[in-house]
């Protein structure tokens, strides 16, 4: 059985969808202990509580992302730099986080 992180990208026949696999952090047992506490201490998701909405969280994100993150010297199991969110808010978070780190320069401000 071949899983999807075991090759670099990741391509569904039958919709073409495509998906670059994700930094090797994200497949370590410490990163699912991290995130799976960090869930239980933050329950509801940060951008629906800001918005007034109580949602359940569903993932752990980098505020800032990782490949900034890193590049300013950051930790990436820093938990200053971490949310819960929703599924939908962490998807939405993503599509504007790589259209920003399209532009991104180290040392521009975030």
């Amino acid at each position: 059985m071949k899983l999807a992180w075991d090759s670099k990208k990741s391509r569904s026949v039958r919709t073409g969808y495509h998906r670059e696999r994700s930094d090797s952090p994200y497949h370590t047992d410490r990163w699912t202990r991290l995130s799976r506490t960090f869930r239980a201490l933050h329950p509801l998701c940060a951008e629906c509580a800001r918005n007034g909405i109580v949602k359940a969280s569903e993932c752990v994100d980098h505020v800032i992302p990782w490949p900034a993150w890193k590049r300013m010297g950051g930790d990436f199991f820093d938990t200053a730099n971490l949310q819960a969110l929703c599924h939908d808010c962490n998807v939405t978070k993503g599509n504007r986080d790589r259209e920003r780190l399209k532009v991104w320069r180290p040392g521009m401000r975030w």
